[in-house]
């Protein structure tokens, strides 16, 4: 399966809604605070590589972090359940296509994801060009 740029880890995908930070609705506030839209994605763990994944993630490069921050991630977790891993951040910055192909370029990360895709399958539900399978929000409050 191949691997567009716009995946993250963390090959991440765009969920269905975008707020502003702080539920701000219009005015001179709002202009002030960040834009931060959800992201929601899934793939499969292969059994026999869920605990080599958990270690790898409980040692995360530095490098790694630092272009994920670097590229406007924030608040990013990754859980387990059933094989199935569900990864969740939000994006705060303003061109989000570009600060994923200026990560997917990122030599460090590439290296990341040597490691950390064979670990990993598609769901059967993504489309040719995902890894991390996007995934629809449909509920959310602050």
């Amino acid at each position: 399966m191949k691997r567009t740029q716009a995946m993250v880890i963390v090959g991440v995908s765009v969920l269905t809604a975008s707020v502003l930070a702080g539920c701000c609705t219009s005015g001179p506030t709002c202009e002030s605070q960040p834009k931060l839209t959800r992201y929601g994605s899934v793939i499969k763990v292969k059994p026999e590589c869920l605990e080599a994944y958990k270690e790898i993630h409980a040692n995360c490069w530095p490098e790694v972090l630092d272009m994920i921050h670097n590229c406007n991630i924030r608040n990013y977790s990754i859980y387990h359940r059933d094989g199935f891993l569900f990864a969740y951040f939000e994006y705060v910055g303003e061109d989000f296509e570009a600060d994923m192909a200026r990560m997917a370029a990122d030599p460090k990360t590439q290296e990341w994801w040597m490691h950390t895709d064979p670990m990993q399958a598609p769901v059967e539900s993504a489309k040719e060009d995902e890894w991390w399978a996007r995934m629809e929000e449909v509920f959310h409050t602050d």
